[in-house]
């Protein structure tokens, strides 16, 4: 029998799903350092950032059984910055799109459950790099969801 993921994983892959419909982007991974020049616009997933919210456990018990934990994945988008084409409208144009997908996506709004939120926090653009010359775009999108401790058990 196999284990069903926990929220954390569940979360990240229908990530790369989400972000792989969205009109126009070419390709989207999850932990690759090096996506193919052609495959442009491309979104990088990695698993960024998972800290608990709630408080910490009161000297009683031991272990709390349920939190609410948020993740920040790091969402990287890439473009191509080709001489004919100007980078900062192409990457503000897939921003939108990637935001309201992710955002508004069910599967992802029905596994931070009523008790938790998807929420869009901004992005940031990166200097591309002097390797790469590629300009790169963070998107910051905190999921928030409940971690029962059980998932945990493999």
């Amino acid at each position: 029998e196999a284990a069903v993921a926990d929220l954390r994983e569940q979360i990240l892959a229908r990530l790369v799903t989400v972000c792989a419909g969205v009109t126009g982007i070419v390709s989207a991974a999850r932990n690759k350092l090096d996506v193919p020049l052609m495959s442009r616009p491309a979104v990088v997933i990695f698993g960024g950032a998972e800290l608990v919210l709630s408080p910490a456990p009161t000297l009683r018990a031991r272990t709390v059984p349920v939190m609410l934990m948020d993740l920040t994945p790091q969402i990287i988008l890439l473009v191509r910055n080709d001489n004919d084409t100007e980078s900062g409208p192409l990457m503000s144009l897939f921003r939108g799109r990637l935001v309201a997908a992710i955002t508004g996506d069910a599967t992802l709004l029905s596994l931070v459950t009523s008790n938790g939120f998807v929420r869009y926090e901004g992005c940031t653009e990166a200097e591309p790099t002097p390797e790469s010359k590629e300009p790169r775009l963070e998107i910051n999108v905190l999921f928030r969801y409940p971690l029962r401790l059980s998932d945990l058990a493999a």
